[in-house]
């Protein structure tokens, strides 16, 4: 390895690990030589070398385990194109159920594999046994055959994917420590190493564990914290086979792989152990840590379990090393927000060696296009907030989430450490109504409500959870009555100045030049006319408007406004989501009631739909708008923070007489999905238009340019060739989460991008996406036989091209 600094490079890769030689090797391929690692002290020496080098296909969703998939084809030919040899094999991976849930879960997943073309098929225990000879499967419900997983030496990966970097013109340099980061105008310049300067355009930080500090240098927030990570080996155990299918005993948080002849096992305990709070000492270099077997014993005693001839078998070695994990156990990718040409690539919670191929070809395309070459939101960095580097934060949350990726996947499974972060200013209240939370973006959220003597605790189930019944009450108090939720969660933006009107028609594809007290929902899209958001926006006043987004988006979306304000424009934004509460007051008798507390005229002539007006509430005057994401007859109360409890008192007191209910996010959601609106991540994202998504209301492409109207446009003339849809079962028992695969007439479609229970349909509702390879029609659409797969199984499914409740949306303009 060269090991001259140069004084220049167009980007420098802070980080020799498998992740960061990948990024290099990825963008010499499209055709960037001018490229530098730089890593503090051997390549892959900081955790890469210790990972098991397991190489699975299969992730939670679409967007990783393409990632996945690529780096699975890419090892496979590393030694060919490199000739370094790496230990690839496709040896196959075996899923094993203790449990029927388990099978519930692994069948959903088999589903969702054939939908990714990943071959995975249920197989029988004794086949299972037969693929793994020695296995013990006599405890066993079920098990799942994946042929083309594989397994990889990750060290001598690194090495190949190094070696294919500097085939390409990369130059890598160990021995170097990166010391920090030099910024000009908002964007990287340089990098600062104990052996001079480099200047640079772009910086890529894949300093793994380091990562934090490395984000830290140029106020990024990058929130990660190692654990204590462990695998033993074992000495030769007879009667094994030399290669066999990788083993997962999800339910005994245990892999295996075959190890010259032994087993190699670890795996992921339910509460681990946190490391480096002091810091990593700077001499940290193919580091092992104290051996703790009583941490280990969990492994252990699932190994006794599933391979009887574990009994008699000698350890070889313990390995205890530190490996970072992030808050959502998904990693880190992209551009991060507040700082141009800053990219991340870390966080990889134990599944480095099998994405860090995906990761770096990502990286490569958006560093080299300006854009992912598909959405990423999922392990994009921007769903992080600055408040999650806190260090106690990071500490109490490892401790549980190393655990999840083997945890059952239920639908709304909530993490419980780490929380209260954020509440609403009625929170207590809330509480003491039952309230169960769930927690987004560190919000505590009511999720449902519990009656007096039942205990507001979740109890998740594949089937229907224990508050189902909680939530269709819910649910049909705003169908049929009234119903109060707290949205004080939701991310809001003030823009102001002359500009604002100028720079929002230009952002948004909806005409937002409308008069003071209006409110508008708009698409705002990238050049391809693709979703980077929606959002309302209301005009406060001439020169400032208030935007309303999701509280998971806020740090995307503000950095997605902020970035696009022209130098010389007169235009400010500013996150004022602390500063108002958000209460929904939603429902056909929303009116009457609301109307006792204010003098204000609510009538439909008076206060029409998409009208926004400063009222007097009880004692406080909050902005009340016309708005609905259920689908009734409501108002959103926009609320300075400090009057939002004695608001909330004279609402609640004040609704006893029209039976007024508290509404939790359970019922919020299975109400919007019954009313057919869309929900940014699932339903819409960048990949798909507001006319595929049957949104072209928020399009006016009369009004002038905007980002993403030629797009618009050229489709408009083509014509669309996917459309999102919705669907309704005939069987009211079965539920929907999002995930089944979609068929037409046999043919896969798509994955339900959203579902839940529609109470007042009387069955579980649905999105997707239907398409063919010229453009549709609705005929075409109504004329196909639509089935959905739910637990290994085809359900018929009626097809709706609008909402199945209310398809003209007329109740929310009562």
């Amino acid at each position: 390895m060269s090991t001259k600094v140069p004084g220049q490079a167009q980007v420098v890769i802070i980080g020799g690990g498998i992740v960061g030689c990948s990024v290099a090797y990825h963008l010499t391929k499209l055709g960037w030589s001018d490229v530098l690692v730089l890593e503090r002290k051997e390549l892959g020496s900081g955790t890469t070398w210790a990972a098991a080098g397991l190489l699975a296909q299969l992730r939670q969703n679409q967007e990783m385990t393409n990632l996945a998939k690529y780096t699975v084809d890419l090892y496979e030919g590393l030694e060919a194109e490199t000739g370094v040899a790496t230990g690839f094999r496709r040896n196959g991976a075996v899923a094993v159920c203790q449990t029927e849930d388990r099978r519930k879960e692994l069948l959903r997943a088999a589903a969702m594999a054939r939908a990714f073309n990943v071959e995975m098929h249920e197989i029988s225990t004794k086949e299972a046994g037969d693929l793994v000879p020695g296995m013990n499967t006599k405890d066993l419900v079920a098990a799942f055959y994946l042929p083309y997983d594989g397994v990889t030496n990750p060290i001598e990966t690194t090495r190949a994917l190094a070696k294919g970097a500097k085939m390409g013109g990369a130059k890598i340099l160990e021995n170097v420590c990166v010391t920090g980061i030099q910024t000009k105008d908002g964007a990287v310049c340089g990098v600062s190493t104990d052996q001079g300067d480099i200047a640079c355009e772009y910086v890529v930080n894949c300093a793994g564990m380091w990562g934090l500090q490395v984000g830290q240098w140029v106020n990024v927030s990058v929130p990660l914290h190692a654990a204590e990570h462990m695998h033993a080996v074992t000495m030769p155990i007879e009667g094994l086979k030399k290669h066999f299918p990788t083993v997962r005993d999800f339910d005994g948080e245990t892999y295996f792989k075959s190890e010259a002849e032994g087993i190699l096992f670890g795996g992921f305990e339910a509460v681990s152990k946190p490391w480096g709070m002091k810091g990593i000492p700077e001499k940290f270099m193919y580091t092992e840590l104290q051996e703790d077997w009583d941490q280990f014993q969990p492994f252990m005693d699932c190994a006794l379990k599933r391979f009887p001839g574990m009994e008699s078998a000698q350890i070889r070695h313990l390995s205890v090393v530190p490996e970072s994990f992030t808050p959502d156990t998904a990693f880190m990718v992209g551009e991060a927000p507040g700082v141009k040409n800053f990219f991340v690539g870390c966080g990889m919670n134990s599944v480095g060696i099998q994405s860090a191929g995906g990761v770096g070809r990502a990286l490569s395309h958006w560093i080299v296009d300006g854009r992912p070459e598909e959405q990423l939101w999922p392990v994009d960095i921007r769903r992080y907030f600055p408040w999650q580097r806190n260090a106690r934060y990071l500490h109490d949350r490892i401790v549980e989430a190393v655990g999840v990726l083997y945890h059952h996947h239920y639908p709304n499974r909530q993490l419980t450490s780490a929380r209260p972060v954020i509440c609403s200013p009625i929170h207590d209240r809330l509480a003491a109504n039952g309230a169960a939370f769930s927690m987004t973006a560190g919000w505590e959220r009511a999720d449902w409500f519990a009656p007096q003597g039942v205990e507001p605790v979740h109890k998740y189930s594949w089937q229907k959870p224990n508050w189902f019944e909680y939530q269709g009450q819910e649910h049909m108090a705003i169908r049929e009555g009234v119903g109060l939720y707290d949205l004080t969660s939701m991310g809001k933006l003030l823009v102001r100045g002359r500009d604002a009107e100028k720079y929002l028609q230009k952002m948004c594809s909806n005409d937002v030049a409308v008069p003071v007290g209006k409110v508008v929902y708009t698409p705002v899209l990238n050049e391809r006319g693709g979703f980077e958001t929606d959002v309302t926006v209301t005009r406060f006043s001439e020169d400032s408007f208030l935007i309303v987004t999701a509280a998971a988006t806020l740090i995307r979306d503000y950095d997605y406004f902020n970035r696009r304000i022209l130098a010389d424009a007169n235009v400010t934004i500013a996150d004022v989501t602390h500063g108002y509460a958000m209460l929904a007051l939603m429902g056909p008798k929303s009116r009457e009631l609301l109307q006792i507390l204010t003098n204000a005229d609510l009538s439909n002539d008076a206060f029409p739909y998409g009208t926004a007006r400063e009222i007097d509430v009880a004692y406080a005057r909050p902005w009340a708008l016309r708005m609905s994401y259920v689908g009734e007859l409501g108002w959103e109360l926009y609320i300075p923070a400090m009057f939002t409890l004695p608001v909330f008192d004279a609402i609640f007191e004040q609704g006893k007489q029209f039976g007024m209910r508290l509404v939790g996010m359970q019922a919020v959601n299975s109400l919007r999905l019954e009313t057919g609106y869309r929900h940014w991540e699932s339903d819409i994202t960048p990949d798909e238009t507001p006319y595929e998504a049957g949104l072209g209301f928020g399009v006016k492409l009369d009004k002038g340019d905007f980002i993403g109207r030629d797009a618009l446009v050229k489709q408009k003339e083509e014509g669309i060739k996917r459309k999102l849809v919705m669907f309704t079962l005939d069987n009211p028992d079965i539920m929907l989460y999002g995930s089944e695969p979609m068929y037409r007439n046999s043919v896969w479609m798509d994955n339900l991008r959203s579902g839940a229970y529609g109470f007042k349909v009387g069955s579980a509702v649905a999105m997707g996406y239907v398409k063919d390879g010229q453009p549709i029609t609705e005929k075409w659409i109504l004329d196909g036989k639509y089935e959905l797969e739910v637990q290994g199984k085809m359900i018929p499914a009626k097809v709706h091209i609008r909402s199945p409740y209310d398809p003209k949306n007329e109740r929310t303009k009562m």
